[in-house]
């Protein structure tokens, strides 16, 4: 275990000082888009990238999560693809996701995504599902952002005619860039059925390869720390939900194409 430790913090230094070298074009605007999930927010990213994260939910070894995530920028469009899994073999939900978002007139996209949802139990038929969101993303001014997101408008069932309706989810975000290093969001969620939530957000870059974030809601607090070498990224979140627990997360991305 100390070996691991001491590998880890090795590995960290060498990355931070590998990207002090390093040129960057990123900075608080891009690293929330970067943690943004809307999809019509995908355009308005300066590079294409590809992303591995795993993570824990609440240390309970059941409860693992691991994602690949992609998104592909051309001019004004972004194509998205993601596949994640949560659970462990005896049981979990595995998503596969395909999107489209396209930017109009440099300040206004338009996003939406299809969901295919396989979920498994052990000694129990698996069940087969498909659903969609579609989001808004603007730039009202240079220096404020707004997002809308609406997951499975259309209320369609688990198993596709099964007697359970997923869950709709609606989403307001608004994110204010104070400057160059430092900016703030407010989101606002709500499932139907299910929970109400309200985040704030804050994501700070102290060195132009060292990046920080920082959200409070009502049922947890978020901790992110990326550093970026080069073309890569390495992300570390830690979560703690006021009831349930900690959960971390790691994550590897690597930049594909920076925009001219």
């Amino acid at each position: 275990m100390k070996f691991c430790v001491r590998c880890f913090a090795i590995f960290l230094m060498i990355m931070t000082y590998e990207s002090l070298s390093a040129q960057s074009d990123l900075g608080a605007m891009d690293y929330h888009l970067v943690k943004c999930e809307m999809a019509a927010a995908r355009p308005f990213l300066s590079h294409s990238w590809v992303a591995g994260v795993c993570g824990n939910d609440y240390l309970l070894k059941e409860l693992m999560r691991a994602r690949l995530d992609a998104v592909i920028r051309f001019d004004r469009h972004a194509f998205i693809l993601q596949m994640s899994h949560d659970g462990y073999s005896r049981y979990g939900e595995l998503t596969t996701t395909v999107g489209y978002a396209v930017r109009f007139a440099r300040k206004v996209a338009l996003g939406m995504r299809y969901y295919y949802l396989y979920q498994h139990v052990d000694n129990y038929e698996a069940q087969h599902s498909v659903t969609f969101d579609v989001s808004l993303y603007a730039q009202l001014s240079r220096k404020l952002c707004f997002g809308f997101e609406v997951y499975n408008p259309a209320r369609l069932r688990y198993s596709i005619r099964g007697p359970d309706i997923i869950p709709m989810r609606f989403t307001v975000l608004v994110h204010y860039l104070y400057s160059e290093k430092l900016s703030f969001s407010v989101q606002v969620l709500k499932y139907l059925p299910g929970r109400f939530d309200v985040s704030a957000a804050c994501y700070y870059q102290p060195l132009h390869c060292f990046y920080l974030s920082f959200a409070c809601s009502l049922y947890d607090t978020n901790f992110g720390v990326m550093i970026r070498c080069r073309r890569f990224y390495f992300m570390v979140d830690a979560r703690y939900n006021y009831h349930l627990g900690f959960s971390p997360e790691v994550g590897v991305g690597m930049q594909l194409k920076v925009k001219n």
